[in-house]
């Protein structure tokens, strides 16, 4: 768990956060509040102080569902990783690098628009009796310091109503504010991201046409389409067209 705490620890540095521009105060109200309103509820919740890279709270859920005691719940801030030491062993790598991945994502967004966005994880987690169960984990912003940085995340962990067995983690991320999804491990952020006329080659392409074909349906030429075609091949890092297709199925698994 070390090395998740230090890649957890370096993703979090790039907040660059300073104490000075914290307000503990008014977040120990705010706090008190989510308690309240997570003792209301049947799923499990946790917030997580992003400067002070420990987790800040964890709901009595997770006691009842996975056996933690409640006075070391009560401690939460000083018990390092919980939420890993449940996640099955198999789904904790692919989060890490879903995590790496909207990391970022995120700054190469505009700081104003970084904290617009939720992350959702499907995945298996162990509970009191040893069984592993099928989970969906969301994650938001819900503090901020004085310069708008993310500072305070809130999780929430509920059941899946489907418990046959998992074969593999799904991740996303959704804009709150205009309910686009992001896959979080899709690498074409920033100037790797398909443009929109990328996007329409790469459909026809998915649909079995050749060059030509899609030059007659865009109206463009031959050469565009051609030039269109090397560039999304770079940016998926693919081959050919059907590495192409299976690399943004791969990154697309919703």
């Amino acid at each position: 768990m070390v090395q998740v705490a230090d890649i957890r620890k370096e993703l979090w540095s790039l907040q660059n956060l300073c104490e000075a521009d914290l307000d503990y105060n008014a977040w120990r109200k705010k706090r008190t509040l989510f308690k309240q309103v997570a003792a209301l509820s049947h799923s499990c919740f946790f917030t997580v102080d992003v400067f002070r890279n420990t987790y800040d709270f964890a709901s009595a859920a997770f006691s009842e569902w996975f056996g933690y005691k409640k006075v070391w719940i009560d401690s939460i801030e000083r018990q390092g990783d919980f939420f890993e030491g449940m996640t099955h062993p198999d789904d904790l790598e692919k989060i890490i690098s879903s995590q790496i991945a909207h990391s970022h994502f995120i700054y190469s967004l505009p700081p104003s628009e970084r904290n617009d966005y939720s992350t959702v994880y499907s995945l298996r987690m162990r509970n009191l009796s040893g069984k592993y169960l099928n989970v969906i984990s969301r994650q938001k912003v819900i503090q901020q310091d004085r310069n708008g940085k993310a500072w305070i995340i809130l999780g929430e962990v509920t059941l899946l109503p489907r418990q046959t067995p998992l074969t593999d983690i799904q991740s996303l991320t959704i804009n709150l504010k205009t309910g686009q999804l992001v896959c979080p491990s899709d690498r074409l952020s920033g100037q790797n991201r398909l443009s929109s006329r990328e996007e329409e080659v790469f459909r026809l392409m998915a649909c079995g046409c050749l060059s030509k074909e899609i030059a007659g349906q865009l109206c463009i030429s031959v050469n565009t389409v051609n030039n269109h075609r090397k560039n999304i091949l770079r940016k998926l890092q693919a081959g050919n067209a059907i590495e192409a297709i299976n690399a943004m199925r791969s990154r697309h698994p919703f």
